[in-house]
């Protein structure tokens, strides 16, 4: 710690002390209401809420923030911004750069590097101080209905490699990264959203697969690690969360690793803690196994704060550990510029750009596709959240196929919208199927209505729109090409490879299952 983040970490109360621990979910309406913590110096941060800002609104938003912060104090902008069709920000301005594991299928360093800090660039002009990315987890279970696309792929030097080059990017760009989930949540049949995942390897697969990547991020100087909300028995986390593990945060993490940063809990508000352990006390147990920032979510703050507070005058939470954590946090924040830099708007569209281009993967047979008597038809499975996205590359389809049409089906089709994709392949002289593989295994309806229609025998190509484990299911299919996310590039990217305008470059980072 400088001088000077121990002479202000020397001033602070009790109250704000413990305050500059929390993180809170924020927008405008929660920030009006607890004005008075924000100017108190009595809540560190707050994590963006999703899609709640346009670009002007979020710039004003961080501005009245930093107005109101007390001196030294600054108040924290968190943004869950990993890149890739997820956990993304797509609202307010900012690049929807193509994910991890499209960066892994181009695996270049330097272009994943370029693209961190073409995020960061973009995020800091808008007032951003840290971004909840890279994850790190590898992704070596293929049912893992969590990380998936959000990885770099299943090889660990791999994931390590790249990770470590989205931490130097994130820097250089401005932004403090967060390297997750610690110690790995890419084995994992359970989402931690909504229960607790048991990761139930030996520690010497540890070593192997899940620590290399965040002994890289280390190296790299990430400032802060987030441990995942999930039960490691090898590592000494066997009845309970890696969150509330002392062994692992400090024994691991730290002791083992070296890490000197700042640990963020991941939000106490997900289902593996909360089904469990209210957040309040939850709050007391990771603080006392090593976090230092405490992710709140949209739970009630101030009720929390109170039970913290209480812990402390009580002597359940150490003194020493409370100075030790505030020092690290206040000495993070001492890194803030005093002003949001200016944007260069050109540079992550064009980063993005790259990044589709070098990570689009034909995973087998031969583009362009060429149809015969009939227009291109598109039969596109998509989640609603991406409909802006399809229709927008249904529109470049049609730029470059005259006559193209296109059908769009939820991921279980209707039997109403899948007759209606009968009949357009019918009629058609090429068909384009885009397939939606999130989570473990595709819905019946959608595998047996795709597989109908590459049987037709028409000139075809399969779009693997999300994980590619789907990528081998479908051995009628002409070709087959992954997009690793339905982001604008990688849409974009696709389009001009059908057309023959581009020639696909990228490798599966990943095995594929087996159907």
């Amino acid at each position: 710690m400088s001088a000077a983040a121990l002479t202000l970490a020397l001033s602070l109360s009790l109250e704000q002390q413990v305050g500059q621990l929390f993180v809170v979910t924020v927008d405008t309406v929660s920030a009006a209401r607890d004005e008075d913590l924000i100017r108190g110096g009595l809540v560190s941060g707050g994590l963006l809420r999703w899609d709640k800002f346009t670009a002007a609104e979020l710039a004003a938003f961080t501005a009245w923030l930093r107005e109101r912060s007390p001196k030294g104090l600054p108040y924290m902008v968190f943004a869950d911004h990993e890149g890739g069709p997820l956990f993304t920000q797509r609202s307010f301005g900012a690049t929807v750069m193509p994910g991890n594991m499209a960066l892994g299928a181009a695996d270049d360093e330097s272009l994943a590097a370029a693209a961190a800090e073409a995020s960061a660039r973009e995020l800091a002009a808008l007032g951003v101080h840290a971004d909840f990315a890279p994850a790190v987890d590898v992704n070596s279970n293929p049912l893992n209905p969590i990380i998936g696309v959000r990885s770099y792929g299943s090889a660990p030097d791999r994931v390590a490699a790249l990770g470590a080059a989205q931490v130097r990017g994130y820097l250089a760009g401005g932004v403090m990264p967060v390297a997750k989930h610690f110690p790995g949540h890419g084995d994992t049949a359970t989402d931690s959203h909504v229960g607790l995942p048991v990761v139930d390897r030996p520690r010497a697969s540890f070593d192997r697969v899940e620590l290399p990547p965040f002994k890289a991020a280390i190296a790299a100087g990430v400032p802060m690690v987030m441990p995942a909300h999930v039960v490691a028995p090898a590592l000494g986390a066997a009845d309970r969360p890696v969150t509330f593990s002392a062994p692992v945060l400090e024994g691991v993490l730290r002791g083992e690793l070296g890490f000197s940063g700042v640990v963020v809990s991941d939000s106490l508000d997900m289902g593996a803690v909360a089904k469990s352990t209210d957040v309040a006390e939850a709050s007391v147990l990771s603080f006392l196994a090593g976090c230092d920032f405490l992710l709140t979510g949209k739970t009630d703050y101030r009720r929390t704060y109170g039970y913290f507070l209480e812990a402390v005058r009580s002597g359940r939470v150490p003194q020493e550990r409370l100075a030790a954590a505030v020092g690290r946090i206040l000495a993070l924040k001492a890194r803030f510029p005093a002003a949001p830099p200016a944007l260069d708007a050109a540079y992550g569209p064009a980063t993005a750009k790259a990044v589709a281009e070098a990570g689009l993967t034909l995973v087998r047979g031969s583009l362009p596709l060429k149809a015969k008597a009939g227009p291109l038809v598109l039969v596109a499975f998509r989640s609603k959240s991406y409909a802006k996205e399809l229709e927008s590359f249904a529109a470049g389809l049609a730029r470059r196929f005259p006559g193209a049409e296109a059908v769009f089906l939820d991921p279980k089709p209707s039997p109403e919208d899948a007759a209606k994709a009968r009949a357009a392949a019918a009629k058609a002289g090429a068909l384009a199927v885009g397939t939606y593989l999130w989570g473990a295994t595709p819905p019946k309806e959608q595998v047996d209505l795709a597989a109908e229609l590459f049987a037709l025998g028409k000139p075809s190509v399969q779009l693997s729109l999300m994980n590619p484990y789907d990528a081998d299911r479908y051995p009628a299919a002409g070709a087959v090409l992954a997009l690793y996310g339905p982001t604008p590039a990688m849409l974009e990217a696709a389009a001009a490879a059908l057309a023959g305008e581009l020639e696909p470059s990228g490798a599966l980072p990943v095995a594929l299952a087996k159907p």
